[in-house]
């Protein structure tokens, strides 16, 4: 038997079937537009170089002409490659709009390195440009999108942390820092997390906690043997001793950190030195420390030199030097007022343009919401229309089919009257012929109609145990299945008073071709017994009918 499906069934998997097709053209245009190969040579030479010898990547990619004409996959990667690249060789980001083509075609939903490497630019684009709060926006998707738990993660939480604590939110870089030194714990670029996490605790002034973190940074960068980083960080001791006011363990550190780093680095720790020789009242060593790098240093620096130079001469009584150290150091401090005014005020349109951007993102997701709600309730009233339709067809196919089996009583009582009025017996017999094929065929019809046809179909379908589990339907489909060829059952029975109901009832199945399985386990017989009741039919009607009702089963 062919298997039909309800209504309800038919449309769902309808609109199963739209859903999977839809999804799987978007699919396969999402990867066939994310998996091109890139094809350029140039760029796949720069991108092998780019960890190495990122100043000859850049100039690799820098010599590539029109790079609006490459391919979509190839200009993504130029894009990314190109700002990693300016990034690695210290050159200022500022404009995110090269970056940005990357991200747009490397999406934000699937994981993958070049995705995580573009966002985590961007957020490098923008920290460069001022915008710390996207810059954390950036760097948390590069996060998410990052498939494995490399040295690049680590570097990702390593500049996550940093924009939290400019943010003074020390708790939440703290955290950072410690994720980024998990994944590096046993490397050397651990010394980048450990003294993150040490200055986190200096903030939080636990100092014996610095100092601890501070002391594996220097063990690891002692192991590599790296002047630049231990410099830095026997500056870090000299900062922590510093501020416990323990002047001569710091001058022993900062004396060790200007004398092992390079003169360009070394500003800062000659900066420190001035403080503390100010702090130790050796006031000739501090002037010189204090008056050294001065024109090296930014406006900060040069307001901690004025001022300490004022304090020194204020010490020595040198009031005219002390008086001019002052004034210039008024006008420094004016001017770092308004650079910060500038800052906060930067700052808080930053945090105006990051709320400006989460307000346009929600209302993006309530339209997308909106529009599934809208499309769904459209589906909806689709299906509820055609359920509605298809039920009133096939209400009006039913009315049509009990109209038909009406007239069909109505020839059968015609065709006993012409019996009556002993008429041509041949011509009778032919009639009785047509007018039962036709009520069987109608009766059949109807049956198609109701539930009991589906789980007929089921029944043919089910295994053994299934078979057992539909028996408690046996009463209600036989009740459902007597209904439908009512008008074959009384004729048979009018035509062959020895037939039975189970009798009839088997004729019928055979008719509706069931398959011995199901007549047994519809009518709770054996195959055995299934034969004998076909044997004594046979004996109880006329051989045509009975090829008829069982020659489906005879061929």
């Amino acid at each position: 038997m062919k298997i039909k499906l309800s209504f309800s069934e038919y449309h769902l998997l309808v609109f199963l079937c739209l859903l999977i097709g839809v999804g799987s053209i978007l699919s396969s245009i999402s990867l066939s537009s994310c998996s091109s190969s890139v094809k350029n040579p140039l760029l796949l030479r720069a991108d092998s170089l780019m960890e190495e010898y990122p100043d000859s990547a850049l100039f690799i990619l820098e010599s590539i002409s029109s790079p609006q004409k490459l391919p979509r996959a190839d200009r993504a990667l130029y894009a990314l490659l190109l700002t990693q690249g300016k990034y690695k060789n210290y050159i200022p980001l500022e404009d995110d709009s090269l970056i940005k083509t990357a991200v747009e075609y490397y999406g934000d939903r699937k994981k993958s390195v070049r995705a995580a490497k573009a966002h985590y630019y961007l957020g490098a684009t923008y920290r460069d440009m001022g915008y710390t709060s996207f810059a954390v926006e950036e760097y948390l998707a590069a996060v998410r999108l990052m498939p494995v738990k490399d040295e690049f993660l680590a570097m990702i939480y390593d500049n996550l942390a940093e924009c939290y604590e400019e943010e003074d939110l020390d708790d939440i870089a703290m955290d950072a820092y410690r994720k980024a030194y998990q994944i590096l714990k046993g490397k050397s670029a651990q010394v980048y997390p450990l003294r993150g996490i040490a200055r986190m605790f200096l903030l939080q002034n636990e100092k014996d906690s610095a100092l601890y973190y501070y002391q594996q940074a220097l063990d690891c960068a002692s192991v590599v043997q790296d002047s630049d980083v231990i410099g830095a960080i026997y500056h870090d001791f000299a900062i922590v001793y510093n501020e416990g006011k323990d002047y001569v363990q710091a001058n022993k550190y900062v004396s060790r950190a200007i004398a092992i780093m390079d003169y360009d680095m070394s500003h800062n720790a000659c900066l420190l030195k001035a403080k503390i020789m100010l702090n130790l009242n050796m006031l000739d060593s501090a002037g010189y420390f204090f008056s050294k790098d001065i024109d090296q240093l930014d406006v900060y620096g040069k307001a901690i030199c004025y001022n300490g130079m004022y304090q020194i001469a204020k010490k020595k009584k040198e009031w005219k030097t002390a008086t001019e150290n002052m004034d210039v150091y008024k006008v420094l401090y004016d001017s770092i007022q308004v650079m910060t005014d500038n800052k906060e005020l930067k700052r808080l349109m930053d945090k105006h343009q990051l709320e400006e951007h989460k307000r346009i993102l929600s209302e993006h997701a309530k339209m997308l919401v909106v529009g599934l709600a809208v499309a769904f309730l459209f589906l909806m009233i689709i299906c509820v229309f055609s359920f509605m339709w298809n039920d009133r067809k096939r209400k009006k196919r039913y009315i049509t089919l009990q109209n038909e089996l009406t007239q069909k009583r109505v020839d059968s009582m015609l065709l006993k009257e012409e019996e009556a009025s002993e008429a041509n017996k041949d011509e009778i017999d032919k009639k009785r012929s047509e007018l039962t094929e036709k009520q069987i065929q109608l009766c059949i019809s109807m049956l198609k109609t109701t539930d009991c046809y589906n789980q007929l179909e089921a029944l043919e379908k089910a295994t053994p145990k299934q078979l057992l589990m539909m028996r408690n339907l046996r009463k209600e489909m036989r009740s459902a299945i007597s209904n439908s060829f009512v008008d074959v059952m009384v004729n048979l029975q009018g035509r062959y008073p020895a037939l039975t109901g189970d009798d009839v009832y088997f004729c019928v199945l055979s008719l509706l071709c069931c398959s011995k399985s199901v007549m047994m386990e519809l009518m709770g017989a054996t195959s055995d017994a299934l034969k004998t009741r076909k044997s004594r039919i046979k004996n109880k009607i006329d051989t045509q009918i009975f090829e008829r009702v069982f020659g489906a089963d005879n061929q």
